[in-house]
């Protein structure tokens, strides 16, 4: 009886939840975003100057590879992607948007980005 409890104890304590994406942006506290879709090894192009505010944004080459409104607003974007024009493979993290908010890309958290071989 004792090893039945002890297998149950350890299958238990190693069971997690924890194995899926853990949310790094837009998790405001009024908003806890959920990430609907994961992007892996997508190509596009940074787009400057978008949105109004000066910000980057991603456009996918792949339709697939979008979200509903077809580009990304990246929340972590390290500054040496920041320029127009430069082409880029990335993965990430699309999370939701609400349908009382005026966005004009969709929501992305970078995970890993490098330069597209030219």
């Amino acid at each position: 009886m004792k090893a039945i409890i002890l297998i149950l104890f350890f299958l238990t304590v190693s069971c997690s939840n924890d194995d899926g994406p853990i949310p790094g942006c837009y998790q405001e506290e009024s908003r806890n975003r959920r990430i609907i879709h994961l992007i892996k090894e997508a190509t596009g192009t940074m787009l400057g100057q978008q949105c109004g505010d000066g910000s980057f944004l991603l456009d996918p080459d792949s339709e697939n590879q979008s979200g509903p409104l077809g580009q990304f607003y990246p929340c972590n974007l390290l500054e040496e992607f920041q320029v127009d024009g430069v082409r880029v493979v990335f993965s990430g993290y699309l999370y939701e948007s609400f349908d009382t908010e005026d966005i004009c890309a969709d929501l992305f958290e970078i995970t890993e980005i490098r330069l597209a071989d030219q």
